[in-house]
C-alpha cells in the first residue's frame, strides 16, 4: 500500500513537471543529486555495478533524467543491510527491542472481466493472469493463498504472509521503527552504522539484503554514480539526429555513451550522457572495498576484513 501511494505520488509529480518543460534539452542541474524511483519500491534490492539505469522522467531533476551509471546498492542505503529477521506479522515476537513490521506489499494488478476461454466467452474468478489463482474483483489485483501455512501465490524469493484480511502478500521484517533505525542518504557512516535499509524518505524497512555501495574513491559510489543528467549524443555508430535538441555538457562533465542502441527499448534514450569527468565505467573490479554490507554471490567489489 505505501508503495502504491508513494508511486502515485511520484507520478503525479512527474507529468506535472515534464508537461511544465520546454521542448529543449536542458543541461541545467547536471550533476545535481537525485534518488532513482525504484527505491521507492520496498522490493527493490538495490543497483548492480555492472549495469546502467536512466530513468527519462525523473520529478527530482531539471533535465528529467537521473542517470544511474554502473553503481552498486541504494542510494538510501549506503552501507546496505544483511536480510532482516522475518517475522509473522504485526504483534509477534521480535529480538533486541525491534517491533514486527510490514515491508513489502505484492498484489499483481489483473482484470476481473478478462475472458480467458474464447470458445466459451466464460469469465472466470480464476484467471491465467493470476496463474490459476483468483483476481480480486473489486481491488483489481491477484489474491494469494494460505491453506493451513502454506502460502500460494508469492513470490518465491523471501518470506511473505497471506492475511486473510487483505488476501495480498505481505512480509513483515523485525525492524526499529523508531525516528533513528534507518540510513539516510549523505550522512557518514557511524550515523549510519547498525542501521536498517528503508524506503526513502519514511520508516518502511526493506526486506532484502542490499549490498554495500563501491569504495568511496572508486568513482562508482552514489556521489560519483548517481546524479541528474542529460543526453548528449546519439550512440556510436548510429546516425546523428537532427529532430533531438541534445545538450551540451557543463563544466566538469564528459559526454560519455551510457547505452548502446541494439534495437529495443525506446531509441531516444540510447546513447550519450553527460557524466563526471574520469567516471568511465571500466569494469566490476572497480568498485574497491565495500564499506558496508558485502556477499561475494551478491555484491560486486570486496568486503573489508
Amino acid at each position: 500500500m505505501t508503495r502504491s501511494i508513494v508511486s502515485g505520488l511520484l507520478g503525479l509529480l512527474s507529468v506535472i513537471a515534464v508537461g511544465s518543460l520546454p521542448a529543449a534539452c536542458q543541461s541545467g542541474g547536471v550533476g545535481d543529486p537525485c534518488t532513482p524511483e525504484d527505491e521507492y519500491d520496498p522490493r527493490f534490492a538495490g543497483f548492480k555495478v555492472t549495469e546502467e539505469n536512466i530513468e527519462s522522467r525523473s520529478f527530482q531533476c531539471e533535465t528529467r533524467i537521473c542517470l544511474v551509471n554502473h553503481f552498486q546498492g541504494r542510494v538510501s542505503c549506503p552501507l546496505g543491510q544483511k536480510a532482516p529477521q522475518p517475522c509473522a506479522g504485526p504483534g509477534a515476537a521480535c529480538e533486541d527491542g525491534k517491533k514486527c513490521v510490514q515491508s513489502g506489499v505484492f498484489a499483481p494488478e489483473c482484470d476481473p472481466n478478462r475472458v480467458d476461454d474464447p470458445s466459451t466467452q466464460d469469465i472466470d474468478e480464476s484467471t491465467a493472469e493470476c496463474g490459476g489463482l483468483t483476481c480480486n474483483k473489486q481491488g483489481g489485483f491477484c489474491e494469494c493463498k494460505d491453506e493451513g501455512g502454506v502460502v500460494t501465490g508469492c513470490p518465491l524469493d523471501g518470506t511473505w504472509s497471506c492475511p486473510a484480511d487483505t488476501h495480498q502478500c505481505t512480509a513483515y521484517v523485525c525492524h526499529d521503527d523508531s525516528s533513528s533505525g534507518c540510513q539516510r542518504a549523505g550522512e557518514d557512516t557511524p550515523a549510519n552504522q547498525g542501521k536498517a535499509c528503508c524506503v526513502p524518505g519514511t520508516n518502511v524497512p526493506i526486506a532484502s539484503p542490499v549490498c554495500g555501495q563501491c569504495a568511496d574513491d572508486s568513482n562508482r559510489n552514489a556521489e560519483q554514480a548517481v546524479y541528474c543528467s542529460c543526453r548528449c549524443g546519439v550512440a556510436e555508430g548510429e546516425e546523428d539526429d537532427p529532430d533531438f535538441n541534445f545538450c551540451e555538457c557543463p563544466d566538469g562533465f564528459s559526454c560519455s555513451e551510457i547505452r548502446k542502441d541494439v534495437g529495443l527499448g525506446d531509441k531516444q534514450i540510447t546513447g550519450k550522457y553527460c557524466i563526471k569527468e574520469k567516471t568511465n565505467f571500466t569494469n566490476e573490479q572497480a568498485c574497491g572495498a565495500v564499506q558496508g554490507y558485502f556477499d561475494s554471490e551478491q555484491c560486486k567489489g570486496v568486503g573489508l576484513q
